[in-house]
């Protein structure tokens, strides 16, 4: 049949198809658009994540509390005043707290093992403790199990080679203990004290106060002071000493949280923490950017182990606002592990190991990520790094500063 052009053409499209297939075509394009967005997003958060994964470990502090103890200290009615606790002694490490650190050296090797040597460089690695027994023995033995002797520093039948453990006079220490004297941070703590918030929690304690002083035999007047005994009792019971009857209803239940309040108010605001947490960090961020730079020395430096004590962990974990007060039992470490990205990136991951029945968790300082960039760390930590402390320490006036108590 011949096309008649005055016949409507039946294969022509009629309007509204036309408006359908528009109306589909712009769907379609918004949500294809809407698609590559989110892959995009989606791209961006990968990649982040692959070049945050995708690092290599360049630098690790190590900082930890040393091993189980004998009591180092004691008071009036203690029925184990007189102990000579022979053949160990006061304030050493128990064969307890020997096995717990040495099995602390032995998880060390087997975490950083394909980061360290196989053997012991004294280049690659530096461990220094506060002069104190317990401390440097403690990280005697930490070494022992993280430096095995090969078969080329096997010396005798005895799997053991001696690592030198460095340490500063106690009224030099300008790192782990920080007993320098400094009339600053006594100032500063002595404004705290007297701060409505403190007083009403030492009003609170009061009865707590008396009952101990009485028990006790000794002045027991402060948070400082619960700590003390605290201390001495924890230590005599993990060496399975008998306790005084009267420790039943205080120890360790009523005694615990205000010793852990002691921590927390020695190293309560920025300025306090300038002047004892923020040494340490200034010299690990100077060892980061050192590392990172280059110019590191010496320049296979890649590994630092400092062994302190309770308050070294405290002080250091509140400058970094990462504490979330608890007792610093023994044998608490801290990872600090410095990465480089495939990117590029600088940066620093926190662990924390306060229990050798679970690993290490990671910690978060507050405004950044898990893996904290170097140059966004310096930013964030740049108020508790003190610039000149010996300048800073100074006061005004004629300060006397407290004699520091037994570490």
């Amino acid at each position: 049949m011949a096309f008649d052009p005055s016949k409507e053409n039946p294969f022509k499209p009629c309007r509204c198809f036309c408006q359908k297939r528009k109306r589909y075509k712009t769907a379609t394009l918004a949500m294809l658009g809407g698609i590559l967005i989110v892959l995009l997003v989606i791209g961006v958060v990968l990649g982040m994540t692959l070049t945050h994964n995708d690092k290599e470990l360049k630098m690790i502090h190590i900082i930890m509390r040393h091993g189980k103890r004998t009591p180092a200290d004691t008071f009036p009615t203690d029925p184990h005043i007189n102990d000579t606790l022979y053949p160990i002694g006061w304030g050493q490490l128990t064969n307890d707290g020997k096995e717990q650190v040495f099995e602390a050296g032995k998880f060390l090797r087997k975490r950083y093992d394909a980061f360290l040597s196989d053997h012991y460089l004294p280049d690659e690695y530096y461990s220094q403790s506060t002069d104190v027994d317990r401390t440097k023995a403690s990280l005697q033995l930490v070494n022992a199990g993280l430096w095995p002797p090969n078969s080329r520093q096997t010396w005798g039948p005895l799997k053991w080679q001696a690592i030198p453990v460095y340490a500063e006079p106690l009224t030099q220490d300008m790192l782990l203990l920080v007993r320098k004297p400094c009339p600053a941070y006594h100032i500063e703590r002595d404004l705290v004290v007297a701060s409505e918030e403190i007083q009403a929690k030492l009003n609170a304690s009061r009865g707590l106060f008396e009952a101990m002083t009485n028990y006790t035999g000794r002045p027991v007047e402060d948070f400082d002071d619960v700590m003390d005994v605290y201390s001495t009792l924890k230590a005599e019971d993990g060496f399975n000493l008998t306790l005084p009857d009267w420790t039943k209803e205080y120890y360790p239940d009523k005694m615990l949280e205000p010793t852990i309040f002691s921590f927390v108010l020695n190293a309560w605001n920025d300025k306090m923490n300038r002047f004892k947490g923020g040494l340490l960090l200034k010299k690990m961020i100077g060892d980061w950017q050192s590392k990172a730079k280059g110019t590191i020395s010496p320049p296979a430096r890649k590994a630092f182990l400092y062994g302190g004590h309770d308050s070294t962990i405290v002080n250091l974990m509140r400058t970094l606002k990462v504490w979330d007060s608890q007792m610093p039992e023994y044998g608490i470490t801290v990872l600090l592990e410095l990465s480089k990205t495939s990117s590029g990136i600088y940066g620093v991951e926190i662990f924390l190991r306060n229990s050798t029945s679970v690993p290490p968790f990671k910690l978060t300082i507050p405004g950044c990520d898990s893996f904290c960039p170097l140059d966004q760390l310096v930013d964030l930590t740049r108020n508790v790094i003190p610039e000149n402390w010996d300048e800073e320490c100074k006061s005004n006036g004629t300060y006397e500063v407290p004699e520091a108590g037994q570490p």
